[in-house]
């Protein structure tokens, strides 16, 4: 459990201190249409670092599969709906390493008073599908958006799953 604590301490660090390159946004911008590229420039300048890493590492693995790197572009937006503070991200990593199953509790309902970091944690990958879903993604993209939190074990049975295992180590490892 320590482990996990300094690993996310890291990377909320880097979080907070990443701006994303120029020539990186320009991938992304060739990637994205119009509206998903406006999307994802709404996001705080470590949420979009933290995207074009998760696409880096995609790449770097010689992933090429357009709708799995446009899904590490994207798989955050939902987090725009409802911006979280520095405390708000401290808490979420704290309870998650100590009350993972209380976390999920908590993350149910509206984003309001003090579960409203919890519901963004939990409930962000269901609004940004439903974001992606409304600028024209594809079905496959908006899956992955939807899903890339979910508790992944088994061996992948199809395509998607296989994007979703891949999506989910990088994003793990950012």
């Amino acid at each position: 459990m320590l482990d996990r604590i300094l690993y996310r301490t890291r990377q909320f660090w880097f979080a907070l201190t990443a701006a994303p390159a120029h020539d990186n946004l320009e991938q992304a911008r060739l990637l994205l249409t119009e509206e998903q590229f406006a999307l994802f420039q709404a996001l705080p300048p470590g949420e979009q670092a933290h995207g074009l890493e998760v696409y880096r590492q995609l790449q770097a693995s010689g992933e090429t599969h357009p709708d799995l790197l446009r899904a590490a572009l994207l798989h955050d937006i939902g987090k725009g709906q409802a911006p979280l503070r520095v405390w708000e991200r401290i808490a979420i990593v704290l309870a998650r390493a100590a009350f993972p199953e209380k976390v999920r509790e908590w993350g149910r309902g509206p984003a309001a008073g003090w579960r409203r970091p919890f519901v963004v944690a939990e409930q962000h990958p269901q609004w940004g599908a439903e974001l992606a879903a409304q600028t024209g993604a594809s079905p496959l993209t908006v899956a992955l958006i939807r899903r890339h939190q979910e508790p992944f074990t088994s061996q992948p049975a199809s395509m998607e799953e296989h994007l979703l295992g891949q999506l989910q180590t990088a994003d793990d490892h950012s």
